[in-house]
């Protein structure tokens, strides 16, 4: 595994350094992202950068607005040596395990042989050549392991008993409503489930058994169906992914990302730049 360090000079003036122990780093002002930004400075992802055969390389996600390398807006290129990866008032360098790749006022510490540069900057642009052509493939491996769709930790009720039924018939009401949407939008199913433990735990405060009971039914049924329902949309990407069935993926991407909207991890991060990269082969605006 490759050591990316990044040397990085805020808006601000403010400098930092910032290690990261992986083939890839989002750059951006996500929580997910490896190098995070603030708000104004870039998108919620903005910049891919992967560790290749021939070095390292740099892929542009926003363009609002375009990251630069050497002051020169890119979509997808190698980083040359001696230039300064920028996004807005963002300058950074970029090095792995100690060379400096991307970097701008750096310079060898000894002599190089002119024929292993030489070598190097031919296995640069083969590797380049191939990252170009290479559209249809995902941006990465996919992680074996996956967010929960829930916290572990089931609701409670904070009200008093006196409060415990008015709150509860609430958010019942709420939560039937979700599950009413959640075919339109998936997330509002996922939503919907503590909402039912959260009243089912209010019947229980006010002592009505039988309510809590129903919440607690229809809150068990919801979420076994919506976990069956995410490890099929996982698999059926996997083999989208395989076949090169990009309309397929490009629909199962984007509903896994609605269902884990709000939760972080590297499949997450993966689903994210896998609907980057499908949107760009597909021709489809960002």
């Amino acid at each position: 595994m490759s050591t990316l360090r990044f040397q990085i000079q805020h808006a601000s003036g403010r400098q930092e350094q910032i290690t990261v122990e992986a083939e890839r780093a989002l750059i951006g002002s996500g929580a997910h992202c490896e190098i995070r930004l603030p708000l104004d400075q870039a998108a919620v992802e903005h910049i891919l950068i992967q560790v290749g055969a021939g070095g390292v390389f740099a892929q542009a996600l926003n363009f609002e607005p375009s990251p630069t390398i050497g002051g020169i807006p890119f979509t997808q290129a190698p980083l040359p040596a001696d230039a300064v990866l920028g996004v807005n008032q963002t300058q950074m360098l970029v090095s792995i395990a100690g060379d400096v790749v991307g970097s701008a006022g750096a310079r060898p510490k000894g002599k190089t042989n002119p024929m292993v540069l030489i070598l190097g900057m031919l296995a640069a642009v083969g590797a380049a050549y191939m990252f170009l052509l290479d559209q249809g493939a995902p941006p990465r491996v996919e992680p074996q392991e996956y967010p929960k769709l829930w916290d572990q930790t089931a609701p409670t009720c904070e009200k008093s008993p006196g409060e415990a039924l008015g709150f509860a018939t609430e958010k019942r009401t709420v939560a039937d409503s979700k599950r009413e949407r959640r075919m339109f939008h998936v997330k509002d199913g996922v939503d919907a489930v503590p909402l039912y433990e959260t009243a089912a735990a209010c019947y229980d405060k006010a002592m009505d058994k039988q309510d809590a009971d129903q919440m607690r039914e229809i809150a068990n049924s919801l979420r076994k169906e919506l976990d069956d329902d995410y490890r099929t949309h996982r698999m059926r990407l996997q083999h989208a992914v395989q076949v090169t069935d990009n309309e397929t993926a490009r629909k199962e991407v984007r509903t896994l990302i609605e269902m884990t909207e709000g939760k972080e991890g590297p499949y997450v991060t993966y689903l994210h730049v896998l609907e980057r990269d499908l949107k760009q082969k597909l021709g489809r605006p960002s």
